[in-house]
């Protein structure tokens, strides 16, 4: 407690935090508890800020388990990233550009506990951390409204072609973009998880006939939805908008290709609000660019922040272009920040949840 965080930590534990605390001691998880008090918890990679201060108040919780250190600036290199993990048992993962690999968890050997903020683990070396003691969470479905929300915003913004339209008029052009009607129109899903299912009802209630394909095919949950299952290769040709919503696993990344783009119409659009690395990016600038393909809506990219200069998108305005922005609402937010400190409250006192290895 005398860290730099002691006045925090002692005065949360002046205002209700020692009962809650004590009264945990006293139902069987006393031993544990007590052995993990004092610990080092660290958010190395908070920017663009999530939390941004220690003052904020899922951040404050924490102060009766240990010392809370909060980075909101990006590591310059990684030997800054190992410097700040050095002595953490426990991280608050913010960011998918901080690579947990096994030479971080090395450098880490006092780790205990990743706490993503998030879905994806694809920055995390899980083997690794599975071989090494490490305990690894995320937080499932806490942006799902927000992120299905963005993919149909994509959807209609790319086929009816609204940012084109908006810098036109603000340049003084009256010029029209004739875009497609959606309503009788097909939805292709790659992906029926719980973002999946969401566009599935949405694009529903557009009047759209929704076909998916899922690495688990699960036909009771497909009928429950109201889509179709086909195969993969049904997707690309059948639909005039495939979006994708799949993990990224080693399995999964570059599963849109130009061998995939070639089977879709030229009148079709791609929509991506999942991972960057699922999408073959420079097959689908061309395809969109020789006019193989109507247009493309893309929340994620392979490089995020993705610079100018290696931006293959440029210049096509029938490519509209989000910066990873499907989770980034107030509600999703919230809950964003509050789900990994549960997860890390959960582990210290010995029930963990939400755990991936």
């Amino acid at each position: 407690m005398c860290s730099g965080v002691h006045k925090h930590a002692q005065s949360l534990m002046c205002s209700g935090v020692r009962k809650h605390a004590q009264s945990r001691m006293c139902s069987g998880v006393h031993k544990h508890a007590h052995s993990l008090m004092g610990m080092d918890i660290v958010v190395p990679d908070d920017y663009p800020p999530t939390y941004a201060s220690l003052e904020q108040v899922d951040l404050r919780r924490l102060g009766a388990y240990g010392t809370v250190r909060l980075h909101t600036t990006r590591a310059a290199d990684r030997a800054e990233l190992f410097d700040r993990l050095g002595s953490a048992s426990v991280a608050i993962n913010v960011r998918a550009y901080t690579l947990f690999d096994d030479e971080l968890l090395e450098r880490a050997r006092q780790l205990k506990l990743i706490s993503i903020l998030g879905t994806g683990t694809d920055n995390v070396d899980l083997a690794a951390a599975k071989r090494r003691g490490v305990t690894v969470t995320n937080t499932p479905g806490v942006g799902a409204p927000s992120v299905a929300e963005l993919t149909i915003g994509l959807m209609l913004a790319t086929v009816r072609g609204i940012p084109l339209s908006d810098k036109r008029v603000r340049e003084g052009k009256w010029q029209h973009v004739e875009g497609p009607e959606l309503e009788g129109k097909t939805l292709g899903l790659l992906g029926l998880g719980t973002i999946g299912g969401r566009v599935a009802r949405m694009g529903r209630g557009l009047g759209m006939r929704v076909i998916a394909w899922s690495v688990t095919q699960d036909p009771q949950r497909a009928a429950r939805l109201g889509v179709e299952l086909v195969e993969r290769d049904e997707v690309f040709r059948q639909a005039d908008v495939v979006s994708v919503h799949l993990r990224n696993t080693p399995e999964m990344r570059g599963l849109v290709g130009a061998r995939e783009l070639a089977l879709m119409r030229p009148a079709a659009y791609l929509i991506n609000t999942a991972r960057g690395a699922l999408v073959d990016a420079e097959a689908l600038a061309s395809a969109v660019r020789d006019g193989r393909l109507a247009g493309a809506g893309l929340d994620v990219f392979t490089e995020e922040p993705l610079p100018p200069q290696r931006n293959p998108f440029l210049g096509l305005g029938n490519v509209v272009l989000t910066p990873h922005v499907g989770a980034v609402t107030r509600e999703a937010n919230a809950r964003s920040r509050a789900m990994p400190v549960d997860n890390i409250i959960a582990f210290l006192e010995g029930r963990p949840q939400n755990v991936v290895v």
